[in-house]
Order: structure tokens, then sequence, then C-alpha cells
């Protein structure tokens, strides 16, 4: 990297506030062609509680803000912009099927490969009332991510690696609000706070040619599970739609043909396009990976040496890919659901029957595999203790503190995985959303502490 930055501010009778930044950076992992990137951003303040005007004695201070400004993303893997020789590559030469090792290019190069700029524009309240014992934020902004960074898969005739590139645009919409109450007025001392964040996420262009990116493998499926397309949220689940179990030849016989091998106990997939097949026009919209709004909530409280600290966090109306089973393994666990699988006319609608081979393929990407993922979960506990000074002294220490502290104790959550906080992760990660791939959970721990002083 190699970066200038340069910053000015300015303000007016503490009143009226100004600031400007300006930076280029340069990162190695662009070629020459699009080396630098430049990022303006812009912001003000007017502190309305400072004005002549103002009356209001509740709310001891006031600030309206907003700015603009632009920002970039080089997180991909180093020589994307050019073909990188790889070592250690055996090929067959000559009419003896001579065995040679050797030297290929295994990915593509892009040479105009450039940065990903995230432009964001910000508005934004301040208050705080009866001098600081109630605080409020809240902002309203958005957020256009342009020139994306992404390995789009190409065809495999082309015999090399899909190159990075910048494949997309999207927007994100949102507002966060945030409040906090303290009372240290009295004996007992207690603040308490609250955060969420709500969020409208949707791609609006795809660059040139304007294809789909499809990205999200289902090992078991042989296919990816989402779709990133304009006018949907980024990375979208896309698949097929369930409609029960077929429970007699007679209803199979009166469906949508699905396979030659669908038989009683296999999944009903509804004939979205009413075309009587079920292939790849039937499939849809099936979820999204992105919370509609998450949140916090902190509590800390303070009484006679006592301390308690809490904190909870926790999403709402985002969707998880539960992909944890391979069905295409013939030799694997299943999920204690199929106990309760289909035997017989009438025995299951929801688990299909067990067949090693799916002629059905009632393991393709579906809304079957499709769970809420919200949750809200208790993130950090701590009780403690802090001996009276007058105890101390006899002993001659100054401070002695004992402790218990407890991460995710607990989770609510509807999701049958092992864990709801997927996230994203892997290579290409901006568009690995919300697939649970049998991700190792975060751990519950339970830890006691003392803190002594002399």
């Amino acid at each position: 990297m190699l970066s200038w930055f340069a910053k000015g501010n300015y303000a007016y009778d503490n009143t009226y506030l100004f600031s400007a930044t300006f930076r280029a950076d340069g990162s190695s992992r662009f070629g020459k062609n699009n080396r630098y990137g430049y990022f303006p951003s812009f912001s003000a303040g007017w502190v309305l509680s400072h004005a002549a005007f103002w009356s209001v004695d509740e709310i001891s201070f006031a600030k309206l803000r907003a700015s603009w400004g632009r920002n970039g993303n080089d997180q991909i893997g180093d020589y994307s912009f050019t073909t990188v020789v790889s070592s250690g590559q055996n090929y067959v030469f000559g009419p003896n099927e001579t065995i040679t090792n050797g030297s290929v290019a295994l990915s593509a190069a892009n040479p105009d490969l450039k940065w990903e700029t995230i432009t964001q524009t910000d508005i934004g309240l301040d208050l705080e009332f009866y001098n600081g014992q109630i605080n409020f934020t809240g902002d309203y902004y958005i957020k256009k991510t342009s020139d994306m960074l992404y390995a789009s898969p190409i065809p495999l005739v082309a015999g090399t690696a899909a190159p990075i590139q910048n494949v997309a645009t999207a927007e994100n919409r949102g507002l966060e609000l945030s409040i906090a109450y303290r009372n240290i007025e009295h004996s007992l001392h207690y603040s308490l706070g609250g955060n969420i964040s709500f969020i409208k996420s949707e791609v609006t262009g795809l660059g040139t040619g304007g294809e789909p990116v499809y990205s999200g493998t289902v090992q078991s499926a042989n296919a990816k599970a989402s779709k990133t397309d304009v006018g949907h949220p980024l990375a979208s689940f896309f698949g097929y739609v369930t409609d029960g179990i077929f429970q007699t030849p007679e209803e199979v016989e009166a469906a949508a043909f699905q396979n030659s091998g669908t038989a009683p106990g296999d999944i009903r997939f509804k004939d979205l396009n009413n075309d009587g097949v079920i292939d790849i026009k039937d499939q849809t919209y099936i979820g999204n990976p992105t919370p509609k709004f998450s949140y916090g909530l902190t509590g800390d409280l303070e009484w006679k040496g006592i301390e308690l600290n809490l904190f909870f966090q926790g999403t709402q109306g985002n969707d998880i890919y539960n992909n944890t089973v391979r069905y295409d393994f013939t030799y694997v666990n299943r999920p204690s659901s199929v106990l309760d699988r289909w035997t017989g006319p009438g025995t299951s609608n929801s688990e299909p029957r067990v067949n090693l081979s799916d002629p059905n393929q009632n393991a393709r990407v579906s809304d079957r595999f499709i769970e809420d993922g919200s949750y809200v979960r208790l993130k950090t506990l701590q009780l403690g203790y802090n001996f009276p000074s007058s105890w101390l002294k006899k002993v001659h220490m100054e401070k002695c503190k004992v402790y218990i502290t407890g991460q995710n104790l607990l989770t609510f959550t509807k999701y049958q995985g092992l864990d709801p906080e997927i996230g994203s992760v892997g290579v290409g990660s901006s568009l690995e959303l919300g697939i649970d791939n049998g991700f190792y959970p975060q751990a519950r721990t339970v830890m006691g502490g003392l803190s002594v002083t002399f």
C-alpha cells in the first residue's frame, strides 16, 4: 500500500463545524491500469443547542450533522491482475504417454481490475437530555457499492479458474438508532442502553452484459444456492419451492413431471410456470440472508460493591440455508428429522423417504433447507464484587475484586443448526452470505477471576 492523506477542519463559535478529507490509495493488488483509487469525503455539523434561539431546557445538547464520502476495498488475493504460473502440474506427452511435470497458468488475468468503491451519505442527529442522563443518536444512511470485487464464474472450457472482476453495484439504505439512560445519583448506579439498525439491500447493476451472478456452492445439490441480480437483495437464495410429499402413485402421475425415478415418498416441487415439467424455469427467490434489522441491549448495575454487566445481541428477518448435511454422500449422518421420514401413505408430508441414490433429487436447492435465522443471544454476562476498602486496609490491599464471566450463555432461535451467527465466509465472501456449511459454533465459556491491587 502507498497512500496520501489530507484533512482539514473548521469550527465557528463551536456551533458550525466543517471537515473535509482526501486520500489517494495505491495497492499492489491492482495492475498499473488502475493501481490508485481516489476517495474524498465531506461533513458538516450544526450544534443547535449553542444557537441563540435555543430554549429547550430539557435538551442540554443537540447536534444535526450530515456527511458524504467514499472509501475503497482491495480485499482480494494478490496478483489477480496478472497471469500467475504455478509449478507441479502433470501432463501426458508422447506416444508412450509419459507423465511430465511442468508449469501452467491456473487462473485468468484481469489487467483492468480496479478498486471497489463505497459511497455513503449520512444524516444524523445527536441529543442529550437532562445534562447527559439520557443520550440519543439517530442516523439515516444510503450506502452505494460500485465495482464490487468477486470471482464471477466463467465457462469450464476456458480451462482456468475464474478471475477476480468488478461485477456489480449495490445500494443499502438503513436507519440506525441508539439510546442510553444513566442513573448515578443514588447508591444504586445503573445504566441501560439499546441500539437497532434497519437495512434494505438491493442490487442496482451488474455491469457489461448484466448477467446474474450465482454463488454459494451446495455440495449435496452440485449447484449454487444464491443469486445476485438487479432489483433483489445481494446473494438472495434461489431455488425450487416444495409442495409436500407424494403419498401415492396416482399423485405422482397427476403432478408435473419431475423425474423418471419419482415415486411416493419424494418431494413434490411446484410447477411455477405451469408447463407440466419441473425444471430450472421453476426456480425462484426463496430467501434473503440479510436481516431486516439487528439490535443490541446493554445493562450495567453497581450497588454496594456488586457489579453486574449484561450484553444481548440479535437479528430479525434473515434466512439461513442449512447445508450441514452431505446428502450426496452415501454413508454420513442424517439429522434427527429423518426418524419422521415418509414410510407409507399418510406417515409424513414434510420429510421424504430415504433413498441412497435420490432419483428425484430431493436434495436439490429448495426452500426445504431455508430456515429462519433470527436469534437473540446473551453474549456476555459478568457478575463481580469489590471488597470494601475498610476491609482491604487491614490486609494492606488497595483493591480486590472477584468476578465470574460468561459468554454465549443463552441463545433463543428457531434455527435447527448449531449456531445462527453465520455471516459471510470464504473466498469472495461478499456473495457468500447466510449459508451454513457446518461451521464450528461459538463456544459457551464461563470464567472466574480475582483482581488484586496492592
